[in-house]
C-alpha cells in the first residue's frame, strides 16, 4: 500500500508520495526574487532554511491564482534539495494499492514529463507528480 499527500491545483487533483513530503502548511509570506523562472514564486524562511516556492499553476501552464482563496504550501524534501509547492487546496492523505495506480499515458493534456502515474480512488482521479522533474531548474 502506497501513501500520498493529495492536493488541488485549480480544479485538478494531484498527489505526491508521502515519503517526499516534509510538511504541509498555510502559504506563508514569501520574498519575491527577481530574475528567476516565472514559476518560482519566491523564497521562504522555513525555520532558518531558505527554500524556493514553485507555483504549480504557473509550472503547469494553467494560469494565475486570482487571489480568490487561501493557498497552501507542500514542502518537498528530496534529500539533496528542498522546495515548496504552492497549491490551491489540500485533500489529505490517500492510500493506493497497485491496482489503483495506472500509467500516465491515460491522461490527456498535462505535460507528462512532470507526471509519474495516475491513481483512481473512490471515483476520483489523482495525477501523481514527479517532484524531481518539477524542481530540475532549481539545481
Amino acid at each position: 500500500m502506497m501513501r500520498y499527500v493529495a492536493f488541488k491545483v485549480f480544479t485538478q487533483k494531484y498527489a505526491v508520495e508521502i515519503e517526499k513530503v516534509q510538511e504541509v502548511m498555510v502559504m506563508p509570506d514569501y520574498l519575491e526574487v527577481p530574475h528567476t523562472h516565472e514559476f518560482v514564486e519566491g523564497v521562504i524562511d522555513l525555520r532558518g532554511e531558505i527554500i524556493p516556492v514553485i507555483n504549480l499553476r504557473r509550472r503547469f501552464g494553467i494560469g494565475e491564482d486570482g487571489g480568490e482563496s487561501r493557498k497552501y504550501l507542500v514542502v518537498i524534501d528530496l534529500g539533496t534539495k528542498k522546495f515548496g509547492l504552492k497549491v490551491d487546496g489540500i485533500e489529505g492523505v490517500i492510500e493506493a494499492t497497485q491496482s489503483d495506480i495506472s500509467s500516465s499515458e491515460e491522461i490527456g493534456e498535462i505535460n507528462k514529463e512532470y507526471v509519474s502515474n495516475v491513481i483512481r480512488k473512490l471515483n476520483e482521479i489523482y495525477i501523481c507528480i514527479n517532484p524531481e522533474k518539477i524542481s530540475e531548474v532549481l539545481s
